[in-house]
């Protein structure tokens, strides 16, 4: 009885020393979980799009893929880390080491950055004949920048009264109408405007406005994302306020005179079309809705990837070794 206990001790020294051999690289945090479920399992898997992506920087490094191991810390039991490591004999040189750690740091400071944006006012196309509102508008800033932050997904319905009171006369409260997906963006400073209106021609957007009191000023938009200004331009994608202003909080902000313009919503597109009752939805519908929306953003890249979707953006910290 002895004998088999002391080599059982000796057989799991022996495991432990075989997995002491591999040489730890950096332990990564990510701020969702990578692993496929919530808890770490024997046979978790990490999400391919993480794997996809880091051996994508392992080889702008001049890496071979297998030479980095990508596993979970299993110290931790944690499905937000990562661990990487090398084998004793097949380590990365430090000009390898250097490069993905620059890559890591860059993924960080881009996800602390805003997303600037430019306002620029074309008061000399304004619609409006009365000289007065021209002139005050003349007057302003031609220029107004700003930063916006990401918030959240914000889902809209679009409705008519005369769809609900068509169903009421039909005893019914329900109706049909299409989801529209918006993000929530923050502004700072805050704009002297108090709303962003679509112009439309033929029932089509052709551009935008910024709201004064009493006029409105038709407005060129110049969002930092080369990929999301094409969008904008080409009407993929639009700026409003149409849901923040028709929020009671919002309403009475304006209704107080307090600040500015401090919230807008890019739009991005339909969620197709929806049972609601007077633009209210059931919990369930509401959840599918809200994820829809935020994978529909994470298509569209960044800003969006630094709190939505799964990609190597949703990155929170790193510790290298």
């Amino acid at each position: 009885m002895y004998k088999f206990s002391h080599i059982g001790i000796i057989g799991l020294t022996l495991v432990l020393g075989g997995c002491g051999n591999d040489v730890n690289v950096a332990r990564l945090n990510f701020d969702r979980p990578v692993a496929d479920g919530f808890s770490l399992n024997d046979d978790e898997k990490i999400q391919q799009v993480y794997l996809d992506g880091l051996h994508q920087i392992f080889k702008e490094a001049g890496i071979a893929p297998e030479v980095v191991k990508i596993h979970f810390d299993d110290e931790k039991r944690n499905v937000r880390s990562l661990l990487l490591s090398t084998s004793e004999k097949n380590k990365i040189t430090e000009t390898q080491k250097a490069s993905i750690q620059s890559a890591f740091e860059k993924i960080l400071a881009d996800k602390k950055s805003t997303m600037n944006v430019r306002f620029l006012l074309r008061p000399e196309d304004m619609e409006t004949e009365k000289a007065e509102y021209r002139e005050e508008a003349a007057r302003l800033k031609k220029e107004f920048t700003t930063e916006l932050t990401v918030k959240e997904v914000m889902v809209g319905i679009s409705y008519s009264m005369m769809d609900s009171f068509l169903m009421a006369m039909q005893g019914t409260t329900q109706t049909e109408g299409e989801a529209f997906c918006t993000v929530a963006m923050t502004l700072s400073p805050a704009l002297p405007f108090s709303a962003i209106v679509v112009d439309h021609k033929d029932e089509k957007p052709v551009g935008m406005s910024v709201v004064r009191s009493r006029y409105a000023v038709p407005t060129d938009i110049r969002l930092a994302y080369p990929h999301l200004q094409a969008k904008l331009d080409n009407h993929q994608i639009l700026l409003s306020t149409e849901i923040t202003n028709n929020s009671p909080r919002e309403s009475l902000r304006r209704i107080q005179g307090r600040g500015g313009m401090n919230q807008l919503e890019i739009e991005l597109g339909s969620l197709g079309t929806v049972r609601h009752e007077y633009g209210k939805v059931d919990y369930s519908t509401s959840s599918s809705l809200d994820q829809r929306c935020r994978n529909m953003a994470a298509q569209l890249g960044r800003p969006f990837t630094f709190t939505m979707g799964d990609s190597l953006d949703r990155l929170e910290s790193v510790t290298f070794y």
